[in-house]
């Protein structure tokens, strides 16, 4: 759970209010609904990206695939449904063989709410195990942590998940912070996750059962790539 104090958090009201006043025709204002103060101690830079269907890329997919694209030592994802289109894959594996980024993938397992696209996630895992990306999937319960970081220094949290859906579809708001300490905690939580999940390997999902072979293929042709 995040609290964000300060001038961020009129940029996240914003895009609530915007999406509240497009569901119920009623604009929220006054002091109840924007009890801003500021915020005490050390502050950090931050951009509040808030993301709506459009033609062409939306601002989450450019948020985060211009964050890939800058990396240079590692990236951390931890997402629920990690069923990313072409550009998104292009920009991880073009990060790994160009720029040698470590890229560690943490997503739902075996208690995932939806088994069909963790079937799909696995079909993905296959094109990106080659270029030496790491996937871990979360064995207790199901994961609901929509995290990245990047290079240690920028983290990214929010309402996308590393999907198609969240990156051309939904409405989305994330919250990108460019903070040392701050990638710290949370890479520091990751290591503690990864220590209860299982990394998938190219022998594994090769010898996948027929079934689970048809179906993920299956859900990949009801998929729209960007």
């Amino acid at each position: 759970m995040f609290r964000v104090e300060g001038s961020a958090v009129a940029g996240l009201v914003s895009v609530f209010a915007e999406n509240w006043l497009e569901c119920t025709g009623e604009i929220l204002a006054g002091t109840d609904q924007f009890p801003f103060r500021e915020a005490p101690g050390a502050t950090s830079a931050c951009l509040v990206i808030n993301s709506t269907p459009q033609s062409g890329a939306t601002r989450a997919q450019i948020l985060y695939q211009t964050l890939i694209t800058c990396a240079r030592r590692s990236i951390r994802i931890t997402t629920p449904y990690f069923v990313p289109g072409r550009n998104a894959r292009h920009a991880l594996i073009q990060a790994m063989r160009e720029h040698n980024v470590s890229v560690q993938i943490l997503t739902a397992g075996p208690r995932s709410d939806h088994p069909a696209v963790t079937k799909v996630s696995r079909s993905i895992a296959l094109k990106l195990l080659p270029a030496g990306a790491e996937i871990y999937e979360y064995q207790p319960s199901m994961i609901h942590a929509k995290l990245m970081t990047v290079d240690g220094v920028w983290s990214v949290a929010g309402s996308s998940n590393f999907d198609h859906r969240s990156f051309a579809i939904n409405d989305e708001v994330n919250l990108a912070v460019l903070d040392r300490d701050l990638a710290a905690r949370i890479e520091r939580d990751f290591e503690t996750d990864l220590r209860e999940s299982r990394r998938l390997n190219m022998e594994e999902l090769r010898t996948r059962s027929l079934s689970a072979r048809g179906l993920a293929e299956l859900s990949w042709v009801f998929r729209r790539e960007e």
